[in-house]
């Protein structure tokens, strides 16, 4: 374990790189939002909006919706100050009427917890394997076109794997190298909070108690088999508290928590089980392999935690303890790249150490920053084509423009759930209305604004 340097101009530079490939192209669709995932996790968050924090809804601990939640408060309490619309009942119209403010600061969530596992990861690996290490690892994860993508979503995945690494980095201090007096107390209770927070933000953050359990069998085997038990005890306890204040309606409402996990697991678990066990398996190896950090990272990263496992035994399976049992579950869900971003600090980590252990010496820092150069080169090459991409006018952009330009007014289009988003006239809203619920004035919110535009819509 090594002392973190803060402040270095090679990691502003990462930084500001990770920045500005997370921003290119962060509006794309807007204010179509052709993301299902995103609509739905938004409007869970904006629904606390009513009064209540009770999402009703366990799919997903909460942690994040509170996040996200006043997040986009304080993007509306900034639009408010400024003036930026007339009144409160247009602010809250907002979501339904000209979201694309909304989705945007949603999204720039995304970004900053994005850019900021890249400073975390940095912090981790210098405390681990050094400074050399620690700056690669970050160039590494700053380009990974997987985290960069999917730093563009409203979504958990990229807030979830912030989580997992500030939990390492809290765990490092009750690692018995961490410190020659030793951990105490407070080091447990504050890696057992951390894992708590990573818990409430996303369900398979529950994998963090593996290294958990590890470093504080670890820390405190001198003292015996009572003193591992009692701070065992006590970290369990701390993060299921952490876990419950995060989340408090798990606990108020358990049916309906374990209804909504249930049905999460027959989504995610069941589909991929349907070929039998391990059969996704070799698609999140290819994804993995292609698109997650560039081949050659990938490569480095594998030849790393071989080498580690030789070299450095202990640390080896410190940073192992969680993406390996977490990847023997993942492997067994329908196959969705997203489920990946957890993994890509560690195996950015391995990489890096393979590096410095390569060209570790003082006078070969330029074949060292020649390396960095040349393994993030593919994987920084896909990401600016992934924020190219994500500039381009979407398919379904182009088709509405097309139907409006051209379809005449009044005519019945026929489209899929994630087709083209159109705007049905108020006639035609007032008879779907009518038709499956009885009366427009039982309808949601959504279509209470939608209806009183003026003009409309």
């Amino acid at each position: 374990m090594t002392a973190v340097r803060w402040g270095t101009p090679a990691l502003g530079a990462v930084l500001i790189t990770a920045c500005a490939l997370r921003v290119i192209g962060l509006q794309y669709g807007l204010p179509a939002v052709y993301n299902p995932d995103e609509v739905a996790i938004m409007a869970r968050a904006l629904s606390f909006a009513k009064g209540t924090l009770n999402p009703e809804n366990f799919l997903y601990p909460t942690f994040y919706f509170y996040v996200l939640f006043a997040w986009v408060g304080l993007y509306l309490g900034l639009v408010w100050i400024s003036g930026g619309v007339e009144s409160l009942a247009a602010l809250r119209a907002m979501y339904f009427t000209a979201p694309t403010g909304i989705y945007t600061a949603g999204r720039m969530l995304g970004v900053a917890a994005g850019t900021a596992t890249v400073l975390a990861l940095y912090r981790l690996a210098a405390r681990i394997a050094g400074e050399r290490a620690a700056i690669a690892s970050a160039v590494f994860l700053a380009v990974a076109p997987l985290h960069v993508r999917d730093s563009h979503y409203v979504k958990h995945d990229v807030p979830a794997t912030l989580a997992i690494v500030l939990a390492h980095i809290a765990m490092v201090r009750v690692w018995p190298a961490a410190a020659p007096s030793g951990p105490g107390r407070r080091d447990v209770l504050l890696a057992a909070a951390a894992c708590g927070m990573a818990f409430s933000t996303h369900y398979y953050c529950v994998f963090l108690a593996v290294p958990l359990a590890l470093v504080v069998a670890r820390a405190f085997a001198a003292q015996g088999a009572r003193a591992i038990v009692n701070h065992l005890a006590l970290a369990a306890g701390v993060s299921a508290a952490v876990f419950l204040a995060l989340s408090p309606f798990i606990a108020v409402e358990p049916a309906t928590a374990w209804r909504d996990i249930v049905a999460n697991r027959e989504i995610v678990v069941d589909r991929g089980l349907s070929a039998g066990a391990f059969t996704p398996a070799f698609r999140y190896a290819e994804l993995l392999w292609r698109d997650a950090l560039g081949i050659p990272v990938f490569v480095a990263g594998l030849a790393g935690a071989l080498w580690m496992l030789v070299a450095a035994p202990g640390r080896a399976v410190l940073l192992l303890s969680f993406p390996v049992p977490f990847l023997l579950f993942i492997v067994n869900t329908a196959p969705a790249s997203r489920y990946l971003n957890p993994v890509l600090p560690f195996l950015a980590l391995f990489a890096g150490w393979t590096l410095a252990r390569l060209f570790g010496g003082l006078g070969r820092a330029a074949v060292f920053w020649v390396a960095v150069a040349v393994l993030s080169a593919p994987a920084l090459v896909d990401s600016i084509r992934t924020g190219l991409f994500f500039r381009q006018d979407d398919t379904r952009t182009l088709a509405q423009r097309y139907i409006e330009s051209t379809i005449p007014p009044g005519s019945t289009i026929l489209v899929q759930p994630y087709s083209v988003v159109l705007t049905p006239t108020r006639e035609s809203l007032v008879e779907a209305l009518t038709r499956n619920l009885g009366s427009p004035e039982r309808a949601s919110t959504k279509f209470q604004i939608q209806l009183s535009l003026d003009p409309y819509p």
